[in-house]
This record gives C-alpha cells, sequence and structure tokens, in this order.
C-alpha cells in the first residue's frame, strides 16, 4: 500500500529518443495516476527494447550497472566537493545536480562548458532551480575528472586553494 514503482527502460539502458516504460503498485495510486494522464501508445521500437530489457540477463546487466554506477557518482560528487561544488543529496540517480552559483558569471555555466565541449543540462526550466544549478550525466571516472578539471577552469581563481586538496586523479 502507497507503493509505486516506476521504470524508464530507455533512460536505465540510455536508448535516446525512444520513450518506453512502465509503472506498477499500489491499484489505488494507478487509479489516482490513470486520472490524470491516460496511458500513451508506444512505438514497435520502443516496444522491443521493452521486450529485450526486460529478460533476466537484461535484468543481471542493469542490476550490475547500478552498483557501478553507485560507485561511480561517489567518486564524481566528491571530486565535485573537493574542487568547491555542492551537489543535490542523496542521489540514486545517474545524474547530478551540481551548484554552480558560486561562479557568477554573465553568461550560463552550461553554456560556458557546451564551448569547451561538455555537454550538460540546464535547469533553468526546472521548477525552483535557476541558471546557478546544472545537471551532469555520470560517467566513468576519467570523463568525470576531465569534467571536473573544466569546471574548476571557469573559475580559477577561486578554485585554486580548493584543487590543490583534490585527489590526484581528478587533478590536471
Amino acid at each position: 500500500a502507497g507503493v509505486l514503482v516506476v521504470r524508464s527502460q530507455t533512460k536505465t539502458w540510455g536508448l535516446a529518443g525512444l520513450r518506453a516504460g512502465y509503472v506498477v503498485g499500489d491499484p489505488a495510486l494507478i487509479a489516482r495516476l490513470r486520472a490524470q494522464q491516460p496511458p500513451w501508445s508506444v512505438s514497435t521500437p520502443a516496444l522491443a527494447a521493452l521486450v529485450a530489457t526486460s529478460t533476466p540477463a537484461a535484468v543481471a546487466e542493469a542490476e550490475a550497472a547500478a552498483g557501478d554506477l553507485t560507485r561511480r557518482r561517489a567518486y564524481f560528487e566528491s571530486a565535485l566537493a573537493a574542487a568547491g561544488f555542492a551537489c543535490a543529496a542523496p542521489s540514486a540517480a545517474p545524474f547530478l545536480l551540481v551548484d554552480v552559483s558560486s561562479l557568477g558569471s554573465d553568461r550560463p555555466v552550461w553554456q560556458a562548458l557546451r564551448e569547451v565541449g561538455y555537454a550538460v543540462r540546464r535547469t533553468d526550466t526546472f521548477p525552483g532551480l535557476d541558471d546557478g544549478w546544472i545537471r551532469v550525466a555520470v560517467r566513468d571516472e576519467q570523463i568525470c575528472a576531465e569534467f571536473v578539471a573544466a569546471l574548476a577552469r571557469l573559475a580559477p581563481d577561486r578554485l585554486a586553494p580548493a584543487r590543490a586538496a583534490q585527489p590526484a586523479s581528478v587533478r590536471r
């Protein structure tokens, strides 16, 4: 009672452009959801993705990937903190919300990062957030370290002392 499980298979598996997932749980809550949003049609490719990502082997692979994601997210969050950037926590998502408001730029941080090769999600369109935050995907440790270094370069004077305390694998 009172519990819903929501899965986005296309997010779990990084299937850009497909929309397929499901919600299961308390019948009363499902009825309330149904009253707000009727089921939508699912494309043939999305349906094939749902079937393929629901096999026992795929479920086992997703569970292993989730464990790896937990480790990589902890590393990334630690590296960001060492560089002086706080994250919204706790998080179990494949991304972090990073507070970049201290950079105080005349242009959004996401734009400056784009110019040096990093695509991050802007958050000024998220209710309750503004351009003082960015949403960043958790990737492997090398990419995370390189990203932290790029973010730190946006304000080298402010971050110089904090960067000295970073793990060697994060400093560039």
